[in-house]
């Protein structure tokens, strides 16, 4: 699904794919997104788990997250407030501190420690307010705030400085009370006035849904996203190239905390791309006309292999391209002529699989003839079942060719 977001305030135009449950946006805040380590975290009622994407003039949306566009970060003697305005209800009983809200460099992510780093948060002035101050009176300009050492040296291009906020990391605050949630988010100086400020409006979900999700378990914790090749070269498989990688999870069932807790994931899962499916005599259905670029199949009946036909279709591709260029490929990444499928995060690390669960999904992306960005968006329905109720998560990843 396509959703544009014109933001209104401090930015202006901004516009970018996203998932069915963006709701309306302004100023530095670009869109909530359901957190990429959980599997249900902007469920009516349910626990809350979200990401705050932010943005910067002449940065808007997608392009902020680009690395050479320095994120935020603390003014000296100053401090930021994360504000869950409206739709929220606080547990008292959880601290408001850097467990409960995490700076991120990026996205997939990229955390910003802090203990590392020397940065605390506080309740603010009243129960719903993060206050992110540094511990140093010098603040934390954004060309500090850098992801670890070798994560710094295996990226071409760094991130640098602040650009999400991760809620409910590794202890969760609040639970989502109303139809909709407003986080307000606000950077301020030594003296109280308001440098920059913005906030956005996400719907919650009648009920749970499958979820793909950036990450970057694998590669020693690399930037999976805006990564540059050669036209025609595919990121995956050229040198010093990396696979487009994500985190799925099954849709979760049960009482609001069997789904907090819930760490299924879509393990057997892969993308077909147009030309697979061309191959395979394959029309895809007028209800799934959307996925212009490929589909994402789960191996229901167990064999190994893609089958859309035989198999389930939970999801697509949908891609932008430079142009309108269609040469472009992307589908699951070939290890020794064989697609490789979703696997338990627990096969890469069983750290990872024990205290996040789901499954890896791998992606080669081939770039067209042309230079420019290639922007494809992989969608997970809302339910494989009726594809007619259209897509829930989404996520789209950043490649140029140059």
């Amino acid at each position: 699904m396509r959703r544009i977001l014109k933001t209104t305030a401090a930015v202006a135009g901004a516009t970018f794919l996203a998932s069915a449950s963006v709701a309306s946006a302004d100023g530095i805040v670009a869109k909530l997104v359901n957190s990429p380590l959980n599997s249900a975290g902007l469920v009516k009622g349910g626990y809350s788990a979200l990401n705050v994407y932010l943005q910067k003039p002449g940065a808007e949306g997608i392009e902020f997250y680009n690395p050479e566009v320095p994120g935020f970060g603390i003014p000296a003697g100053g401090h930021i407030e994360v504000e869950m305005v409206g739709g929220f209800a606080r547990d008292s009983s959880i601290a408001m501190d850097a467990r409960a809200v995490h700076m991120v460099s990026g996205t997939p992510q990229h955390g910003l420690s802090d203990k590392r780093l020397g940065y605390q948060s506080v309740q603010g002035e009243n129960p719903n307010i993060f206050v992110i101050s540094a511990i140093s009176p010098d603040g934390l300009p954004a060309e500090k705030l850098l992801p670890r050492a070798t994560v710094q040296q295996l990226d071409p291009i760094p991130n640098i400085g602040l650009k999400t906020f991760h809620i409910g990391l590794s202890t969760i605050a609040f639970s989502n009370g109303g139809e909709h949630g407003t986080v307000a988010v606000r950077v301020v100086d030594r003296d109280g006035k308001i440098l920059a400020s913005g906030q956005a409006e996400v719907d919650f979900w009648d009920a749970p849904r499958p979820q793909i999700h950036p990450n970057n378990f694998l590669h020693q914790g690399r930037n999976h996203n805006w990564q540059r090749v050669a036209p025609g070269e595919t990121v995956g498989q050229a040198a010093g190239s990396v696979p487009l990688t994500f985190l799925l999870f099954e849709k979760p069932t049960g009482t609001a905390q069997q789904i907090r807790d819930s760490r299924t994931g879509i393990a057997g899962a892969g993308v077909l791309s147009a030309a697979q499916l061309r191959g395979m005599a394959f029309d895809v259905p007028a209800s799934m006309s959307r996925y212009d670029s490929g589909l994402i199949v789960h191996d229901s009946n167990g064999d190994g292999k893609l089958d859309p036909r035989a198999d389930q279709i939970i999801g697509g591709v949908i891609t932008s391209a430079p142009g309108g260029d269609s040469s472009f490929d992307v589908r699951s990444l070939v290890e020794g002529n064989t697609p490789l499928l979703s696997q338990p995060t627990g096969v890469y690390s069983e750290r990872a699989g024990a205290r996040i669960g789901g499954a890896i999904m791998q992606v080669q992306f081939t770039t067209g003839a042309a230079k420019g960005k290639y922007r494809p968006t992989f969608a997970l329905l809302v339910d494989p079942d009726d594809p007619a109720r259209g897509d829930g998560t989404a996520y789209t990843y950043t490649v140029i060719a140059q």
